[in-house]
């Protein structure tokens, strides 16, 4: 059974940690993404979809790069996305070492389809905030990834330089 958190001041543990809140975000996302929007395409392949439609096609490594997941899932979403006919992969016409994902047909479609829904998810999950909260979330939820990012490029850039 799901306790609701009606007092952001509620210092009981675990409510006042960060993490346990962000969970339980995370939980009430994916859970209002499988009732408003797919229970076939997740929210990540789905940021994968419009990624790939905004840049007309995109290495591997790029997609890494704008959604934040590692190589191997990258590599395991393209390829299930791949079979289920949303994208192409081919190599790149400007360097052939390099292989490239662009939007199918269907890719396309189930985009268009699913853009809609989407914009009713992020609603959802905002509809007890007036529209100025769900701004102010929005940006610190940014500040804060951008600084979890920048610690960790400046981790990996100091063991880099550590190993020399």
């Amino acid at each position: 059974m799901s306790t609701p958190i009606a007092d952001p001041n509620d210092d009981r543990e675990p409510h006042r940690h960060l993490g346990y809140l962000i969970r339980r975000a995370q939980q009430l996302h994916v859970a209002t993404w499988a009732r408003l929007v797919s229970q076939d395409i997740s929210s990540v392949q789905y940021s994968i979809l419009a990624v790939v439609d905004r840049l007309g096609e995109a290495s591997q490594r790029e997609l890494c790069d704008e959604v934040d997941l590692d190589r191997s899932t990258i590599a395991d979403l393209v390829a299930r996305m791949e079979r289920r006919g949303l994208l192409d992969r081919h190599r790149s016409p400007a360097d052939a070492r390099r292989n490239v994902v662009r939007l199918t047909e269907v890719g396309e479609s189930e985009l268009n389809r699913l853009r809609p829904l989407v914009e009713k998810v992020q609603r959802e999950l905002v509809v007890g905030l007036t529209d100025a909260e769900a701004q102010q979330l929005r940006r610190l939820l940014g500040l804060m990834l951008g600084d979890v990012r920048r610690d960790a490029d400046a981790a990996v850039a100091a063991s880099g330089d550590a190993s020399r």
